[in-house]
């Protein structure tokens, strides 16, 4: 009997850009795919644009912007979370 051995992945930490991963569910290792959805940084944003000035809906602009919202990592294979980068 021989003894398989699995790589171990080591990633730093997650951010905007797809990482190199081991999935946990499905045991491949996989380029990340990250979806950005709006959080607590993007709304701050939008608030404090809104107090500034309500001008032609310029609030609205932190909703366009990916660097101001979380990034969400999730596996291409089998669509697992593997983690969420979240700005605060």
């Amino acid at each position: 009997m021989s003894n398989i051995q699995v790589p171990v992945v080591t990633v730093g930490p997650l951010g905007d850009n797809p990482v190199q991963i081991a999935c946990p569910k499905c045991h491949q290792t996989v380029l990340s795919k990250v979806e950005h959805t709006s959080g607590l940084l993007t709304y701050l944003f939008c608030g404090g644009l809104f107090l500034c000035g309500f001008v032609l809906g310029c609030c609205l602009i932190p909703f366009c912007v990916d660097r101001l919202k979380d990034a969400k990592h999730t596996c291409p294979t089998c669509r697992t979370v593997l983690g969420v980068y979240k700005r605060l």
